[in-house]
């Protein structure tokens, strides 16, 4: 049974918005290859011809609705940080090292397997995704690198393969969750990535 289309009050959301956010549901629900441009456009309560005089074509509005949803879930350090106001690099790590891939929406996981999936068909899709996990590496890179001068972190630690295996972790979480195994009981993850994080310090 297809979903009601989305009722979305103006001026909460342009006409852009709306579409993006109707792809990325379609794209969760279906697939990245069977969203099609009818059904978004429905569930934006729009039509298509709105979808075209927006984005250049299908791939385009698919590649950012992956993008608008990869930065959801990749942007643990910006929920993080209005939390750990003052609050050195060191910390920082420490709090998104013990919440890495947890509270993560259904749709948020399912858009990562399907973002890698289209990424090696799309190239759209794949410079989308490129770049948002290169900004993602930088930006912890740049975390390590702080905590590391504080000496919050070990020396031998290189902020970029350390950036590297955060981001790898979290994708893999995410990725196993989307075929359907359980997750691991959240307080053992939480004591396990909090070890991780500690083995990090000087």
């Amino acid at each position: 049974m297809k979903a009601a289309p989305r009722r979305v009050t103006a001026p909460a959301a342009t006409t852009r918005e709306r579409l993006i956010d109707a792809a990325a549901d379609v794209i969760a629900e279906e697939g990245y290859d069977r969203a099609g441009v009818q059904e978004i456009a429905r569930r934006a309560g729009l039509t298509n011809g709105a979808i075209y005089a927006n984005f250049r074509d299908r791939s385009e509005l698919l590649a950012e609705a992956i993008g608008s949803g990869l930065e959801r879930l990749l942007g643990q350090m910006d929920e993080a940080e209005p939390h750990l106001a003052g609050a050195t690099a060191g910390q920082v790590i420490e709090l998104v090292g013990r919440t890495l891939a947890l509270h993560t929406p259904d749709r948020s996981r399912t858009l990562v397997s399907e973002a890698l999936a289209a990424a090696r068909r799309d190239p759209d899709v794949g410079e989308r995704v490129r770049q948002l996990l290169g900004t993602l590496e930088t930006r912890v890179a740049g975390t390590v690198a702080e905590a590391r001068a504080d000496g919050d972190v070990a020396d031998d630690v290189e902020p970029e393969a350390l950036a590297r295996f955060a981001v790898a972790l979290a994708i893999g979480y995410h990725l196993t969750y989307a075929t359907g195994m359980a997750e691991p009981d959240p307080a053992a993850w939480t004591r396990l990535m909090t070890r991780v994080v500690g083995s990090l310090r000087a």
